[in-house]
């Protein structure tokens, strides 16, 4: 029944890219970060779903009418360096296979990514485009927090298997990205009961990283909550929404999640820090050896070159980096490393343009918060990364590609054809600045 009503959804989602490449885009992203494909069973667990549409929106937008250049701009510059780059990396890299099997997915990523900079052009795409990741990674969280409190916290809430979010600890990072992206939709959804939803989700979403049982993922929620309360123009809201949810869900959790939060403390003698300790020198020391390609895509999982780069390590077996910086170190070097942060740093800061720009146009006010939110989500990824082979992940540059898209918007005030939204899902529509009688008496043609 369930791949039936997918196999529908997905024909009519085909039929209205034809002509609208921006469906396809808000399709694709769908596809990408909920993956519903492996929430069914049969056949259609492993169709090409993704591949498709993103065919057909690639020649949609191609016999469209939209821009067939993406924003020409630093940040633009820096993400078509690190495409070429991973390419040339991936060539010379110590495990062929793999790499270029990482190599596949993560380019279709980054080119899902430029879409998205390229066409959600104005409000009400970019809107969707947010209420589709919340929606398809909410869906995670609200599911997964409402397992924690019906089973007192006992059992441990992990994404569908098979997919990026299998893990608990990657799980937990991506709700933690996404919370700030939620309180986007709570300030600027037109409905009450949508704005009332979305705190409703922002609660679940926070249970549901406390229940995955993830230190990374409590260091990182308590990171970005603060940055959130920081950059929040509702602090007192934040602040009353922390005491009255999460502090009681904290002491709602059982004595075994706590002994587990507590070994934080004691992290020097865990035997999985030992582990990390030792892909972390593998990675300096391939890029070290390696410094203008590094070891290529997976190469630290490879137990042959993680002997031969890190000899007399007591691990004797190939590890993940278990962090996205030194998983890009030993991927890719040191510039494979400097392009990354410079795409992810320009990214933060055009937010932050993009911001300053908004809050001086009461028209623009919806800018301005999801900039905000974007740079608390940005933070929230980069700092619980450091724990997480988390680099290629989706959602970093769903999150870089909505940057560039708002700096373009707001910034160079590029907007075009909107996307119509249901009601439920519409934005707060922005009034539009008031024109002074002096304007408008100089402006009037003389007769």
């Amino acid at each position: 029944m369930r791949a039936a009503f997918l196999f529908v959804l997905f024909a009519s989602l085909l039929i209205r890219t034809v002509g609208a490449p921006q469906a396809g885009v808000l399709g694709w992203t769908w596809l990408t970060l909920m993956q519903p494909q492996r929430l069914v069973w049969g056949f259609f667990e492993t169709f090409q779903f993704n591949m498709i549409l993103a065919l057909v929106t690639f020649g949609s937008w191609l016999f469209s009418r939209e821009p067939k250049r993406p924003p020409l701009n630093v940040a633009m510059l820096l993400w078509i360096c690190f495409m070429v780059f991973i390419t040339i990396t991936t060539v010379f890299a110590l495990s062929p296979e793999p790499a270029w099997k990482r190599w596949d997915s993560t380019f279709k990523v980054m080119a899902l990514g430029i879409f998205v900079a390229s066409i959600m052009t104005n409000q009400l795409r970019i809107h969707a485009l947010v209420w589709v990741i919340v929606l398809s990674l909410g869906y995670f969280g609200v599911k997964g927090g409402a397992f924690t409190v019906l089973t007192g916290g006992a059992g441990r809430v992990v994404g569908p298997e098979s997919t990026g979010l299998g893990d608990n600890n990657n799980l937990a990072l991506a709700l933690c990205a996404l919370l700030p992206l939620i309180n986007y939709l709570r300030l600027q959804s037109a409905h009450r009961l949508v704005r009332l939803g979305a705190a409703g989700a922002m609660g679940l979403n926070a249970i549901a990283i406390l229940g995955t049982f993830s230190r990374g993922g409590l260091v990182g929620l308590l990171i970005t909550g603060g940055y959130l309360w920081w950059k929040s123009r509702q602090k007192v809201m934040i602040a009353l929404f922390a005491l009255v949810m999460v502090v009681p869900a904290i002491r709602f959790m059982p004595e075994t999640w706590t002994a587990r939060m507590q070994t934080i403390e004691s992290a020097d003698q865990d035997a999985s820090f030992q582990g990390r300790l030792a892909s972390w020198k593998f990675a300096i020391n391939i890029a070290i050896a390696r410094p203008l390609t590094g070891g290529g895509f997976n190469a630290s999982e490879d137990p042959f070159v993680f002997q031969y780069y890190n000899p007399g390590s007591v691990v004797h077996f190939g590890l993940a980096a278990h962090s996205l910086y030194f998983q890009l170190l030993g991927d890719h070097g040191f510039i494979g490393l400097g392009l990354y942060l410079g795409l992810v740093g320009t990214a933060w800061l055009y937010a932050g343009r993009a911001r300053r720009r908004a809050r001086s146009d009461p028209a623009l006010s919806w800018a301005a918060d999801l900039a905000a939110m974007i740079q608390v989500a940005i933070v929230g990824y980069m700092v619980g990364g450091a724990a997480l082979s988390m680099a290629y992940y989706d959602l970093i540059f769903l999150l870089v590609s909505l940057s560039i898209a708002l700096h373009e918007l707001v910034v160079r005030g590029e907007a075009r054809e909107p996307l119509r939204l249901p009601s439920p899902f519409r934005a707060v529509v922005p009034r539009s600045r008031p024109v002074p009688a002096a304007e408008i008496a100089k402006n009037r043609p003389t007769s």
